[in-house]
Order: structure tokens, then C-alpha cells, then sequence
């Protein structure tokens, strides 16, 4: 029997916590208390644990030269495993539960394999099932593409499946269940002073996840800001605390710097003897946006001197472009500490901030160009944990509490 579906929440759960079996059943046992509080659920899915690796490394068995349809299919299967144990885990619990796969789930996609992008969703399957009183599992991480193959939505694919739904399907919000209480001013795993942030704006949350944030993806947000639709990342062991993340600005605050965050994965190629530094940059720049490679570029000293930093992830794409410009081509692997700020009149001051604590300690770094809401020092790899630390400390970070991070929503 249908009946009306008042509201609903899309709930996402990563790899950590459906990691054992004991996790899925103890998030059966939520869900299902949940739903006995008359809540219209629909729950999005990652493989568990390091399933994922796992699987490449099944493949790697058999050749390293991976044709990427092929491991779209093979991937996809980790997602399926556990969307099919959480709906047991919930019969188990006197739950009706109906699991979908992504393409069951209407969800469509480019054709770029291991890295697509949703195009549409068609709802119709999953509102079926919610007016018939059942909680929907959807895999994350998947879809389908024009042709009909099976596609992988890339790095944060599960929290992008999440968000998307959830502006669908009109969700009264996303919520997103990590390892973690939240967003915190820096990655509490490698800096011990780091405060759980209370609320910030989309922008705010994108610009922390592009620079190195990794509890969210950009993509999830962006999403979610097209209808703002609030998202909130939460702890999947627990119901205190958690970062709501809208549309709306946070309150004056006493610390315009809310966040230090840091990113291990960039590749950086500096370009030594270059006649024309604007032509050549401008050349460049057009081949990167053509394969759609985001990058930054350097302030540099030198007029003959051109760097530019992409991700290591997209360094295969990147190669040829700066093996063509006819200049002396320097590669290096390096990493990004980023000082966000809130106020956009304190850059100046930020930025003269930075410069001087790194000089004061001797280390070796550029600025990233063209900012005007955060600071961006590319470092040694190796340095980058305990400079982050270092400027957390410097900006009085360790001793702001959750309260005073960001206003509350």
C-alpha cells in the first residue's frame, strides 16, 4: 500500500563504518529506530573497508594495463556487497528495506570511466519504494552512462551519490556519517589541537575540500548548494556534535582564520628560461582547462620562471602538455598548506603572516597566485604535517573552542 511521504533524509555511510559486519549491524539498529520515529530514510553506501584496494590489487594480478570499463565493473561490485548486507542487517530488524544499485537507482553519467559525472537521476524508483513504507540502500560510487555500461563517479563518489539524491529527491537534508565528530579546523588525526567546526557556508566547506579537507568532496557540496540542500558531516559511532554546512554565514566571529589544511598529493613543474613568462602561461593554461586539469600557478622572483602545480592524480595528463612548451621542464613532488580565512580584508595581513613564520624557520616555499580567501604555501612534502601544526598554533587555533570556530546554524 502507498502512502505520503512527508520528508526525506539521505543518510551516507563510508567505508570506515560499514568496515565489519558489527558496524552494519549496528547501523541497522539506527536506521530502524529512525524509521520507528516516522522518518522516510534512504541511505547511500560505500564498499567496506578497503575493499576497494582490494579489488585493484585483484586486478593488478592480472595486468597493471587496466582498460577502465573493466574496472568500472569490477569496482562497482564493492558498493553492491555492502547494500546487500545493510538491507539483511534491516529485515533482521523488522525493516523492509529495498537495495538498488546505481543504475537501478536511475542515477546517469558521463562516459569518462573511474572518474564520470552525474548528468541526471530519475527518481521514480526510489519514490516508489518510499511511499510503499521501505528504507532504500543505494550503492554510492556508480551509475550508469548513455551506453549502458556501468560507471565509477571517482574519489568522494559515495558522498557525490549522497548529495545528488538528496537534491532530487528535495531531502530535508544530507547527512554525511565518517570517522570523524565533523569538519575541524585541521585533520585532528595529525594535529591534536583541532576543533570541531559547528557550521560554515558551502563556499566556505569547498574551498577546505579543495585544498585538502578530505571528509568531504567538492563535487557532494556543490550539489548540495544548487538547491541548498544542508548537509551535515557527523561521527557514524555517534549523534554528538557534527559540521552543518548551508548556505547561510555564521555569526561575527573572533578568529577570521578557520581552518589550516593540508595536501600531500600535488605535483609541481617549473619552467626555467622562459622568454615570455604571460605567453607561455597563457598557452599552458588553455591546454590544462582543455582536459579539464584544475591547477595553480606560483608567484614566482624571476621573470624567466614559470611553475605550475597540479594534482598528482592528473600528472599522466599533465605530462605531455609541459613536454611540448620547448622550455626546461623541472618535476617535483610537492605538498600545499593552506591558511583559510573567513575575512577577505585580512588576506594581506595573513599572507605576511605566513611569509614570515616560514622564513623564520628556514624553509623553502612559494605562494600559490590569485587569492583572495586563503593562503597557500607550497612546501617539501615532508614538512607539510608540521607546518600545518605549526600554523594552527600560530593562528591561535588551538585555543579556540567548537563554539567560537563558526557560527551556528
Amino acid at each position: 500500500m502507498e502512502r505520503r511521504v512527508k520528508s526525506v533524509i539521505v543518510q551516507k555511510y563510508g567505508g570506515t563504518s560499514v568496515e565489519a559486519v558489527s558496524n552494519i549491524k549496528g547501523i541497522a539498529r539506527k536506521v530502524a529506530l529512525e524509521k520507528a520515529g516516522g522518518l522516510d530514510l534512504v541511505i547511500v553506501v560505500s564498499a567496506m573497508g578497503d575493499t576497494t584496494d582490494e579489488l585493484m590489487k585483484l586486478a593488478d594480478h592480472i595486468t597493471t594495463r587496466h582498460h577502465k570499463r573493466d574496472l568500472d565493473m569490477l569496482l562497482s561490485t564493492g558498493e553492491q556487497v555492502t547494500v546487500a548486507l545493510l538491507c539483511m542487517a534491516l529485515r533482521e530488524e523488522g525493516v523492509t528495506a529495498t537495495g538498488l544499485t546505481g543504475w537501478q537507482a536511475g542515477i546517469s553519467t558521463t562516459t569518462d570511466h573511474g572518474g564520470a559525472s552525474i548528468l541526471s537521476i530519475d527518481p521514480e524508483r526510489i519514490q516508489r519504494e518510499l511511499k510503499m513504507g521501505n528504507v532504500v540502500v543505494v550503492a554510492g560510487f556508480q551509475g550508469i552512462t548513455g551506453k549502458g555500461d556501468i560507471s565509477t563517479l571517482g574519489r568522494g563518489g559515495s558522498d557525490t551519490t549522497a548529495a545528488a539524491l538528496a537534491t532530487r529527491l528535495g531531502a530535508e537534508r544530507c547527512e554525511i556519517y565518517t570517522d570523524v565528530e565533523g569538519v575541524y579546523t585541521s585533520d585532528p588525526r595529525y594535529v591534536k589541537k583541532a576543533v570541531r567546526i559547528s557550521s560554515l557556508t558551502y563556499e566556505e566547506m569547498i574551498l577546505m575540500a579543495r585544498r585538502g579537507a578530505g571528509v568531504l568532496h567538492p563535487k557532494a557540496i556543490e550539489h548540495a548548494m544548487t538547491h541548498n540542500v544542508p548537509l551535515v558531516v557527523r561521527s557514524s559511532m555517534s549523534r554528538v556534535g557534527g559540521t552543518w554546512i548551508h548556505g547561510a554565514p555564521g555569526r561575527e566571529v573572533s578568529h577570521p582564520v578557520y581552518g589550516i589544511v593540508f595536501d600531500k598529493g600535488r605535483f609541481c613543474y617549473t619552467l626555467s628560461g622562459v622568454p615570455n613568462r604571460m605567453e607561455m602561461k597563457v598557452i599552458i593554461s588553455s591546454h590544462l582547462n582543455s582536459l579539464d586539469i584544475e591547477y595553480d600557478t606560483l608567484m614566482e622572483d624571476r621573470e624567466d620562471t614559470l611553475s605550475f602545480l597540479v594534482a598528482e592524480a592528473d600528472q599522466e595528463l599533465a605530462d605531455p602538455i609541459f613536454d611540448s612548451v620547448g622550455a626546461i621542464v623541472r618535476r617535483e613532488r610537492k605538498a600545499t598548506v593552506t591558511v583559510v580565512v573567513r575575512d577577505e580584508n585580512t588576506y594581506h595581513v595573513t599572507l605576511d603572516t605566513v611569509r614570515k613564520i616560514l622564513q623564520e624557520k628556514g624553509q623553502a616555499f612559494h605562494i600559490i597566485e590569485d587569492c583572495t580567501n586563503h593562503v597557500t604555501a607550497v612546501v617539501e612534502e615532508s614538512h607539510a604535517i608540521a607546518l600545518t601544526s605549526l600554523l594552527h598554533s600560530a593562528f591561535g587555533l588551538d585555543e579556540v573552542q567548537t563554539s567560537e570556530a563558526a557560527g551556528v546554524f
